[in-house]
């Protein structure tokens, strides 16, 4: 008998929120997932819960995506048997919305900086591993905020990400001829733990200029990554597809 090998994911900060309900997502279609954490190890071991009481595989895994040592060997011990079939990179640098008038050199420059080292040695790795199975996905977790200031303070998280963008779009260039695919989701606001701080009546204003009437899930942005990493978006790479309900059409 033939045995099948199933494919293998690694999500970075897939404890929480948005990556801990792409973790799931991925599992139930059939992949073994590399549940990334860096200091909550309860709810990473949770995720795993939850995925095995569904049937699925999953492990948990520690690191701290900005440390390029820890990045790599992150990767290695993700890269079950040597394959690593799927990279989403969800770990984001946190921040204080603050003016630019305000806004410290030194705070607006980690920012940037700790975006784009969240990402750099995973995807160098991944290349790496990827590049010798001749196929594989890369998924990054940006923000429409790239795309324009939703409110004042979000300079600095604004043009990380957006240097993000732009970097996704260099990756997949270099990362085609390696039967890899490069892309980018963009969600608007999310109800999660880090966002329930927002103010009940900024969320229901909100979700009466989105066209599909609420605010997003961390569900409807992990549909998106499974969307893109699946055999049917094999032909789709270089691009940044948006999960806000149509709130960027609104132009409100």
């Amino acid at each position: 008998m033939k045995l099948t090998i199933k494919p293998t994911a690694l999500v970075t900060g897939g404890s929480r929120g948005i990556g801990a309900a792409t973790s799931r997502e991925l599992a139930a279609r059939g992949y073994r997932v590399a549940v990334n954490y860096f200091s909550n190890r309860e709810a990473a071991d949770e995720v795993v819960k939850l995925i095995e009481a569904d049937g699925g595989e999953a492990i948990a895994v520690q690191a701290d995506v900005y440390d390029p040592g820890q990045a790599a060997e992150l990767l290695e011990r993700s890269a079950i048997d040597g394959r690593l079939d799927v990279l989403v990179c969800n770990a984001g640098a946190r921040f204080t919305p603050t003016p630019v008038q305000t806004l410290a050199w030194d705070d607006f420059k980690t920012k940037v900086t700790d975006e784009l080292a969240s990402v750099y040695t995973l995807t160098q790795q991944a290349l790496s591993i990827m590049g010798a199975q001749g196929q594989g996905r890369i998924v990054y977790v940006s923000s429409t905020v790239a795309d324009g200031p939703p409110a004042p303070g979000m300079a600095a998280h604004g043009t990380a990400k957006a240097a993000l963008n732009t970097f996704a779009r260099f990756v997949a260039y270099e990362a085609g001829p390696l039967g890899v695919n490069v892309n980018v989701v963009a969600p608007g606001y999310v109800r999660t733990e880090s966002s329930a701080s927002m103010p009940q009546e900024f969320r229901r204003r909100l979700a009466a200029n989105t066209p599909l009437g609420r605010v997003a899930e961390p569900e409807d942005v992990a549909w998106a990554i499974a969307m893109l990493v699946g055999e049917d978006a094999g032909f789709i790479t270089g691009s940044v597809l948006t999960v806000d309900g149509g709130h960027g059409v609104t132009r409100l």
